[in-house]
């Protein structure tokens, strides 16, 4: 099941956010705004994901007014016995006071996500005890959030590299690492095989193999540029190579480091979205980073065209570029404008809480709202030059 709303209660700087989330959903705002904060609420019920699995279960026994003693003893043991997990893979957190909004003392920290009238909903306070609510029809694999295959890109992606790690057990669940570090990995061993979204498959290409079209993908990024993808198993590495066509024919074959930094840096990102299925959550932290207006913009149309064949994507960007990419694509025709969401993370003067507007795009491309602050450097510094 797709997420389509999520609420926040006391998180950080989230004192209470309630947004709808489409198949398409960018997260924008000022530095420190609670962007990054809203992601985490999400990856902090990934991280607990066993033990949400194995309380949600019990609960909706105790729903079904379950007469065997040992069942109901067993859930208050779950409950008197599970602890939120603050600082592991997804995210490290630190103490309850680190997360907790500031001006409150007493009350929950709360996340809730819905799908139509399903709902998981969590609360905990500093012991870090889980209290669990969600609705009886809820069934606890069936959010695409707790898919073995859910795929999360962080800010700090792989670097340029000789050689880079392998791993069976992410390869085999369709993973490239939250630093896209298997990556190298995942092309060697998947470079043959089919895009399961066909319309994900580049217009210059005569296959669908994931090879062809990550490397024509990212010839939007760095013209005419090709890549390969090896494993060597008595060095326990994978490697990536690169090469440009020009009028003579091919360059030598350069490895990651001897080609411009933001060619791997957005790899990952390309891969994971070439790699998705219908009904895949992506979280994706500036995809923007080390690129060229020009490939912010066909990454942002890359993201459409998944989002458009049932690929949920949500975004968190600073780029006026990747906005605009999008708005482009809506107006191409390549997103539905009701498959799209826009949010502003802002904090007025002398507050601490979060606020949150809502941007819709329409069908030409356009956008209903521009509260101040949302990508309007451009504007302001042109009335400056012109001395308005």
């Amino acid at each position: 099941m797709k997420i389509d709303r999520v609420k926040v209660k006391n998180f950080k700087s989230l004192r209470d956010v309630d947004l709808s989330l489409s198949n398409l959903t960018l997260l924008t705002g000022v530095n420190s705004s609670g962007k990054s904060s809203f992601i985490q609420t999400l990856l902090l019920l990934k991280q607990n994901q066993n033990s949400l699995k194995q309380l949600g279960y019990y609960k909706m026994i105790e729903k079904l007014e379950a007469e065997n003693i040992n069942i109901l003893e067993q859930i208050d043991i779950m409950a008197n016995n599970t602890f939120l997990i603050m600082d592991d893979k997804y995210v490290s957190l630190g103490e309850y006071k680190d997360v907790l909004y500031q001006d409150i003392f007493d009350e929950n920290i709360e996340i809730q996500i819905n799908e139509h009238s399903d709902y998981l909903k969590i609360k905990y306070n500093s012991d870090l005890k889980i209290n669990i609510n969600q609705a009886i029809t809820s069934g606890m694999l069936s959010y695409n959030l707790f898919l073995k295959d859910f795929q999360y890109i962080k800010t700090d992606r792989i670097s340029p590299q000789r050689a880079y790690p392998l791993s069976d057990i992410d390869i085999q669940n369709n993973l490239i690492g939250l630093s896209g570090e298997f990556t190298a990995h995942y092309l060697a061993e998947n470079k043959n095989k089919n895009l399961f979204i066909e319309d994900l498959k580049h217009k210059d290409s005569s296959t669908k193999q994931l090879l062809e079209n990550t490397s024509l993908w990212l010839s939007e990024v760095s013209e005419n540029i090709d890549i390969d993808a090896s494993v060597d198993r008595s060095l326990n590495s994978a490697k990536l190579t690169y090469n440009y066509k020009y009028n003579k024919g091919r360059t030598n074959n350069f490895n990651p480091l001897n080609v411009g930094f933001g060619i791997t840096y957005v790899l990952p990102i390309i891969v994971a979205i070439l790699k998705s299925k219908p009904d895949d959550l992506i979280i994706i932290e500036n995809p923007e980073s080390h690129l060229h207006p020009a490939g912010q913009a066909k990454i942002a149309e890359l993201c459409a065209i998944a989002s458009s064949c049932g690929v949920q994507i949500i975004v968190e960007t600073h780029s006026d570029h990747f906005l605009n990419g999008v708005r482009v694509a809506t107006k191409k025709e390549l997103l539905k404008p009701e498959d799209s969401s826009i949010y502003y993370f802002r904090k007025d003067r002398d507050e601490l809480e979060t606020k949150v507007d809502k941007i819709n795009i329409d069908e030409h491309g356009n956008i209903d709202n521009y509260p101040k602050g949302f990508f309007d450097e451009w504007d302001n510094k042109l009335d400056e030059l012109l001395g308005l």
